[in-house]
């Protein structure tokens, strides 16, 4: 029984056999297979003086070489496509890299910008706490008990500019009660 490989569209073989009239999907494989076939067909063909054969499998192989070519002109095209579009990928993360970086940058800023400007305001309140200490007196024990919170909470004030970072300055330093 003599089988005949028929190209039915740019992406379907038709296989005629006279068992199977069905549509396979082209795969290297099946491409392989069908050129082979085609091969031994154009032979036959050829050896039987069938010119009429001849031209229909001369058609199919070219109609392959076109598809073939075709192909490969898709896959440089998809090629250059996705290395413009892994170029865009890596600049757009590297710009993200560097908005998130420059927003780093800008947040720790505000945050000096905004505790330098809260202990600028508290300078004034220390040298007020400071001026009141040497100015007690302590005679009764009701005095005494207002003057150990006053220090108590002149202990913490110090304590919490510490923390954020102030020192004293050459020539002054801070005492505690």
């Amino acid at each position: 029984m003599r089988s005949s490989i028929m190209a039915d569209s740019d992406d379907e073989i038709l296989e005629e056999d006279g068992a199977n009239d069905g549509r396979v999907v082209v795969t290297e494989e099946n491409v392989a297979s069908a050129v082979m076939v085609s091969l031994r067909s154009y032979k036959e063909a050829l050896a039987n003086n069938d010119p009429s054969k001849v031209a229909e499998i001369e058609a199919l192989l070219q109609s392959i070489e076109a598809k073939k070519n075709s192909l490969a002109t898709k896959v440089v095209t998809f090629s250059e496509e996705w290395s413009t579009d892994q170029g865009c990928i890596l600049r757009i993360s590297a710009d993200f890299d560097n908005v998130r970086k420059r927003m780093e940058r800008e947040r720790l800023s505000l945050l000096t910008n905004v505790q330098g400007e809260v202990i600028e305001r508290l300078l004034p309140v220390l040298d007020k706490f400071e001026r009141a200490k040497d100015q007690i007196k302590v005679g009764t024990e009701e005095e005494e008990k207002i003057n150990n919170s006053y220090h108590s909470m002149y202990k913490q004030f110090l304590e919490i500019l510490t923390l954020l970072g102030v020192e004293a300055v050459v020539g002054h330093s801070f005492s505690y009660c």
